[in-house]
């Protein structure tokens, strides 16, 4: 039998997953891993528990939704293939695990090689809240990342229509050479920030940009790295 207690953190980043895919195969060991229904998303996160046993949960937002109803640290008891018995505040709950055939596709098994960086910046607190509000906004569905030298451009545009409205900024970062056209869907920036952090200028990913067509956002804070596909 092992008895453990998700950290706040490890709750709140498979919180993050769920937005990338409602379900999850957690693999015996620390390391949570997503990928999102297209393909094109890859999430991992080595998270302070040690999970005995490869386990399927089906609804990753309905698991979570659970655990509020006992208490602030809710027990998460292992000792059986079929469930998990969570408790806390004298009460208690049997959550059957899903059929891992089902929720296989929502957990990559094999590490990401990243390949040789081309772009390298990071992006703050401030700027990638920025970035998400202005898609919003003006309804801009594309990030477009260039580089001229040391000075790196992301651009909010529709690469599809030359005529709407565009946002940009301009930030420091190291390149290769000078690079145009990197493009990402800002609806694949589902990643993992804090909402009431206000130091703006904290940084908070590191972002390394592939000309083989890949991006690696590494978090500045926790072992939390994504990787998302490009559009030339």
């Amino acid at each position: 039998m092992t008895q453990l207690t998700l950290a706040t953190d490890t709750q709140l980043i498979l919180k993050n997953f769920s937005g990338i895919n409602s379900s999850i195969l957690v693999r015996e060991g620390n390391q949570l891993k997503t990928i999102s229904v297209g393909e094109n998303m890859i999430a991992q996160y080595e998270c302070g528990e040690m999970f005995p046993q490869t386990f399927g949960i089906y609804d990753l937002p309905q698991f979570l939704s659970g655990l509020s109803l006992f208490g602030d640290s809710p027990s998460l008891v292992f000792d059986n293939n079929d469930y998990v018995t969570i408790s806390g505040n004298g009460r208690k709950c049997k959550y059957f695990f899903s059929d891992p055939d089902i929720t296989i596709k929502s957990a990559p098994d094999r590490d990401v090689k990243f390949p040789g960086s081309d772009i390298t910046f990071v992006i703050t607190h401030g700027s990638f809240k920025a970035l998400l509000d202005a898609s919003g906004v003006y309804q801009l569905p594309d990030l477009k990342i260039s580089s001229a030298g040391n000075s790196i451009t992301l651009s909010l545009c529709d690469k599809e229509n030359d005529t709407t409205n565009s946002y940009e900024e301009v930030i420091d970062g190291k390149s290769t050479g000078d690079f145009e056209n990197f493009y990402v869907k800002v609806e694949s920036l589902r990643l993992y920030y804090d909402l009431k952090n206000n130091k703006k200028e904290t940084p908070l990913y590191e972002v390394s940009i592939s000309s083989q067509l890949i991006s690696q956002w590494k978090h500045v804070s926790l072992p939390l790295t994504y990787y998302i596909a490009l559009e030339p």
